[in-house]
């Protein structure tokens, strides 16, 4: 039995009013994010709030995927009941001489151009000579993000410059997860659980009832468990081939964050990195991390991590102990989820303030460093996943206090308000507006 009904819609307030404005103005867009993000669910209530037309396109040829379409389209639109076009040239032609509704939609985009790479081009010269005379708006959108991505952000390709609208679909966040699966937010054990999953509403509903261990083991460990196989599929759908990236992604999922150390496990030349890296970055796969106040351009210091709490969880925990996990004792797998969620509350720390970032330096790193105002007033923070009493908070602020003094940091700004967060912060800690 699962926690969420299928039909959901969470939040995407916002993205449906950008949907809703741009539908008014008219013209051309795409919307991108990873896979499972929740693409479809918002494209179909902005199609249904529209009263336009929704087409999912399929895997195959061109001539299969114009059938589908045309088997769908011509319900309302009456000139394709008399003729079924043969080529993507002709299906815009028809498409040109029917009254459209005010919204068209057409998701999993890259099939079609899979199926057919003259498609863009045709496309192209639809978008810029008949779409506007149609006074429709026209959406497309995918699975792959890098397919996206090549089609319209690319300078050579035939659409780029052409879409009016670019919306990419972010993770929702834990306070959502908390409504739609019925949680209370203060309770620590359903932060645990929002570390299983993330923001990614499809995940939501895999999740079953049961105790935390029991739904680790569901969603990760059992031998139908689809988080288990859901990376591989998400590396399929980018298109991400080669040993390297794949190799890359295991290593930084396992905690190995330098460019240096990466290079050495590798048996690479660090050159080799950067692209690779780039693309794993770009796609939402890891993020890159500098310390506190530095940035690409001032600092040769750079940290990896794995950006998405499911996909932390499969290399981070999956992974390393997928063989020997029938063996452990119940306690053993505690003291490992623990530890996941324990990395998955630093970044959500560090999530709830804007410009926030770690700092390390030699031996030294502080979990989280934020400017607060406008003024120079900062938050110097430790995040601890447990419960703490007050001797053991009073303690650790003392630690942090000095081991921020023995920083250069601590040289160039002055006001500081130190902070440990930990599980009594879970209820009141709130990204700032």
């Amino acid at each position: 039995m699962f926690l969420m009904k299928n039909d959901v819609f969470w939040d995407r307030h916002e993205e449906l009013k950008r949907i809703r404005r741009f539908t008014a103005t008219r013209g051309f867009g795409f919307i991108t994010g990873r896979r499972r993000i929740g693409k479809t669910a918002l494209l179909k209530r902005a199609c249904e709030e529209a009263g336009g037309f929704y087409h999912q396109a399929v895997e195959g040829t061109a001539e299969q995927q114009l059938l589908h379409l045309t088997e769908e389209i011509r319900d309302g639109l009456p000139l394709f009941r008399d003729v079924s076009p043969k080529t993507w040239a002709e299906f815009f032609r028809l498409l040109s001489k029917e009254k459209l509704p005010k919204l068209l939609i057409f998701d999993e985009f890259p099939y079609w151009a899979q199926g057919d790479p003259s498609l863009p081009s045709v496309l192209q010269k639809w978008v810029d000579h008949d779409l506007p005379k149609s006074r429709s708006a026209l959406l497309v959108s995918g699975s792959s993000q890098s397919m996206l991505n090549s089609h319209f952000l690319n300078r050579e390709a035939p659409l780029y410059g052409r879409a009016s609208l670019h919306l990419r679909l972010s993770p929702l966040s834990y306070k959502w997860f908390c409504r739609a699966l019925g949680f209370k937010a203060a309770d620590p054990s359903s932060f645990t659980r929002f570390s299983l999953v993330g923001g990614v509403p499809h995940y939501w509903k895999l999740m079953p009832k049961g105790n935390l261990i029991d739904q680790m083991e569901a969603l990760f460990f059992q031998p139908s468990a689809i988080l288990s196989e859901e990376p591989g599929h998400w590396l399929r759908d980018e298109g991400i081939t080669g040993t390297l990236p794949k190799a890359i992604l295991d290593l930084i999922g396992r905690g190995v964050t330098k460019p240096s150390e990466l290079a050495g496990r590798l048996g690479v030349p660090q050159g080799h990195l950067p692209r690779p890296l780039a693309v794993l970055l770009e796609l939402g796969f890891i993020r890159r991390e500098f310390p506190f106040g530095e940035s690409a351009r001032s600092s040769k210091r750079v940290h990896y991590s794995v950006q998405d709490p499911a996909l932390s969880f499969f290399y981070g925990t999956y992974l390393p102990h997928r063989h020997r996990w029938e063996g452990l004792k119940a306690r053993d797998k505690e003291i490992f989820l623990t530890q996941h969620t324990s990395r998955q509350w630093e970044n959500y720390c560090r999530s709830q303030y804007p410009g926030a970032n770690r700092y390390w330096e030699g031996n030294i790193e502080i979990d989280l460093v934020a400017r607060m105002t406008e003024k120079e007033e900062y938050l110097v923070a430790e995040c601890k996943w447990k419960k703490l009493d007050e001797r053991e908070e009073t303690s650790l602020l003392a630690d942090l206090k000095v081991k921020f003094q023995n920083t250069r940091l601590a040289k160039k700004i002055r006001s500081v308000k130190f902070k440990i967060l930990s599980q009594p912060n879970l209820a009141s800690l709130k990204r700032p507006a």
